[in-house]
């Protein structure tokens, strides 16, 4: 059956073209009946008048019950040589009509019109004229059994298209229905090898949405589970700081107090990058950006790193730094680099150096930052992005989030941060971000 046709747009054309021509052919029959059966009144009607002229009989204008013939609307007049105003020969005496011009007329004749053809035929004037009145009443004949049909077929028209259109979407309706299903607890995507063709494109389009759906639900799955595991170490600590409080000497109050204040910024600034992280997850889509001058940029967050760099006795300086803008908001690239710098100064041991560079080139700006720490294992590199990470052997705070924060800023951004020990021969660390160059600063060149 054409319902199982996979294409809602063969479905609907073939049901609805099969419709139209049963409509058409049974509209046709019946006007072909009625042309007929008038080809037949009319053949009989004039064989019945050429009859009365040849006889030469007198017509009666109707039968004796008083229902009118149909040779009473056609009227056959021959004029012979000789004849005045009154033909020779008719088909029907009670009507007169007066000898009309050759060729096509119209007469008026006892409140009736009558269409007259004439001709001349040796001796002889014929005159054949049909009732107006007759010809009206054929036409409606005509068009009301053309149009009977059609009529009666309406109603089963309306009705079958009404059952054919709504098994042809029937498709969409289960489509809807496992849509509505989806949730965050049943992330399937919908079968699209059996939908109609027409539908494909609107069902892979939800699927690529619960794709991402499922993405974001996994991940923030994996956040508040991951939050909740290292804000419970902290948060212990503090309680048990708060109880050592408590009852401390007097003499041991102060360092107790102190060692609680350090608990707490601690967990403060943990909680600063678990947010952070979750801003920086919303997308770049949803900020107001703008085009970024990475010469005054980077400057200014080294300015405010000098400080760290200080107390740690490392050398911190700018290395290279190329005229580039970056399509952002200035939060987002100041956080940024500062994750990836800040980074580098707390692993680079003292009297270590950190440069930093931005370098440029035709569609993309490169912020490099260089140190001469220890570096990292080949096999923990692999997973340096991962949140809560920090590589083994090594004691230096911190909450694992720099790099994640970092690289989810620079792909909402589309760009990306990398993480590679230096090739140069020295131990160390080159971190690199990489973001797309402002379209402003490419229509410059």
């Amino acid at each position: 059956m054409f319902f199982a046709a996979n294409s809602l747009h063969r479905r609907l054309s073939i049901a609805i073209g099969t419709l139209a021509l049963l409509v058409g052919v049974l509209g046709s029959l019946g006007t072909f009946l009625v042309v007929r059966s008038l080809a037949s009144e009319f053949s009989a009607s004039l064989r019945d008048a050429a009859a009365h002229v040849q006889a030469g009989v007198s017509h009666h204008a109707a039968e004796p019950n008083g229902i009118r013939n149909a040779s009473d609307d056609l009227v056959v007049q021959i004029w012979s040589a000789g004849d005045t105003v009154e033909p020779s020969r008719t088909s029907d005496p009670d009507i007169a009509l007066p000898r009309a011009q050759t060729g096509f007329s119209s007469l008026d004749f006892d409140g009736e019109t009558w269409d007259v053809f004439a001709l001349a035929a040796g001796d002889e004037y014929i005159q054949i004229a049909e009732s107006r009145s007759m010809r009206n009443r054929n036409a409606l004949r005509v068009a009301f059994w053309s149009l009977l049909p059609v009529l009666a077929l309406l109603p089963l028209l309306v009705l079958t298209i009404a059952v054919t259109v709504r098994l042809s979407l029937r498709p969409m309706e289960r489509v809807g229905r496992r849509a509505a299903k989806v949730d965050l607890h049943a992330l399937k995507p919908l079968e699209a090898d059996k939908a109609p063709v027409e539908l494909r494109p609107f069902i892979e389009s939800i699927n690529r949405m619960i794709e991402r759906l499922s993405v974001l639900v996994n991940a923030e799955r994996k956040f508040i589970a991951d939050a909740a595991h290292e804000l419970r170490s902290p948060i212990s600590a503090m309680q048990l700081q708060i109880d050592n409080l408590r009852d401390a000497p007097l003499d041991q109050y102060r360092e107790r107090f102190d060692e609680l204040q350090r608990g707490v910024a601690r967990t403060g600034s943990l909680v600063s990058q678990l947010l952070g992280l979750a801003r920086a997850e919303i997308g770049g889509a949803q900020r107001a950006v703008e085009a970024i001058a990475l010469k005054r940029l980077v400057p200014e967050v080294l300015a405010d790193l000098l400080p760290l760099a200080d107390a740690r006795g490392v050398d911190l300086g700018v290395e290279r730094l190329d005229e580039a803008s970056v399509r952002a908001t200035e939060g987002d690239v100041r956080v940024l680099i500062k994750n990836l710098i800040d980074n580098a100064i707390r692993y680079v041991h003292a009297g270590g150096r950190v440069d930093v560079s931005v370098l440029r080139d035709a569609q993309t700006v490169t912020i490099e930052v260089i140190d001469d720490g220890p570096g990292i294992a080949e096999s923990d590199l692999p997973y340096v992005f991962d949140r809560f990470f920090r590589a083994a052997g090594n004691d230096v705070e911190g909450s694992g989030l720099g790099l994640a924060i970092a690289q989810t800023l620079a792909q909402s951004y589309g760009g990306r941060v990398t993480l590679e020990n230096r090739g140069d021969g020295q131990s160390g660390i080159v971190a690199r971000i990489e973001l797309p160059l402002a379209a402003t600063a490419i229509k410059d060149d």
